[in-house]
């Protein structure tokens, strides 16, 4: 017989974060949607967010600990660099775009436990009759868990591609238009965090692949449009020089997933 769920662990305190993350964001878009932008709802989801990882980084590095190594670890943890981001952006004023990535991330999670934990215990499967029966139709619960994984399975890549781009087209791209406001704190904590995300995530390196090679066809010689200034040619090699340079600039990285 099916345990009820236990409330006070941490697995469902990560559930609960993603919950939060994509209720707050659906109702922050409607608020903003209809020009009367609510900030709680923002806030409401960089809380679960925070929640959602701090149970992450609990759970894979323990309690912090005031050393070296346990700070070394955290670096190279792309949840560790998600939290830190979220933290920023909760106590931030409200960049909706930024919540692309959370919302993405919490959508599958919280799929993944509705089918792994919601649903086996909300909604038991009825008893077998005595003696088995193995040409007995699957139930509605299976059916569901079944459809869930699928779907799952078969957009989690496309998914992560699509945050690779949101976050280097347009999340960063909205945060350089911010220096004109002499915003200049969060393109200089995203932009570490590009750099990390390159090294570690191969979603990430294929998006500046992409973006590199369009750009190249579209501003360099010979594939370039003549009519396209000397100096803006010449602004673009000095600045994806800058890039490149300040990308490669990092220590070795480690392999990690996100969560």
């Amino acid at each position: 017989m099916n345990q009820p769920i236990c409330y006070k662990t941490l697995q469902f305190a990560w559930f609960t974060g993603h919950v939060l993350t994509l209720l707050g964001t659906i109702l922050y878009a409607v608020t903003v949607a209809l020009f009367r932008s609510n900030t709680y709802f923002y806030k409401l989801a960089y809380f679960g967010a925070l929640l959602s990882y701090g149970v992450v980084i609990y759970k894979s590095h323990g309690k912090p600990q005031p050393n070296a190594n346990y700070a070394r670890k955290l670096v190279m943890d792309e949840n560790a660099q998600y939290l830190l981001l979220a933290l920023f952006w909760f106590f931030s004023a409200p960049i909706t775009v930024t919540l692309i990535p959370f919302f993405t991330f919490s959508a599958f999670h919280a799929l993944g436990y509705v089918r792994t934990n919601i649903i086996p215990y909300v909604f038991p499967r009825p008893a077998a009759p005595a003696g088995g029966n193995e040409t007995a139709p699957s139930s509605w619960q299976a059916n569901v868990q079944e459809k869930i994984k699928s779907w799952t399975d078969k957009y989690y890549g496309a998914a992560m591609r699509f945050v690779a781009q949101s976050e280097v087209t347009v999340i960063a791209v909205r945060l350089i238009l911010g220096l004109f406001r002499l915003n200049i704190v969060p393109i200089i904590l995203f932009a570490q965090f590009l750099r990390f995300r390159y090294h570690l995530s191969t979603y990430t390196r294929q998006t500046f692949t992409e973006l590199r090679v369009k750009l190249d066809a579209l501003l360099l010689p010979p594939s370039a449009d003549p009519r396209i200034p000397a100096v803006v040619t010449k602004a673009y090699t000095m600045a994806k020089g800058v890039i490149t340079q300040f990308g490669n600039s990092i220590v070795q990285a480690q392999p990690a997933t996100a969560q």
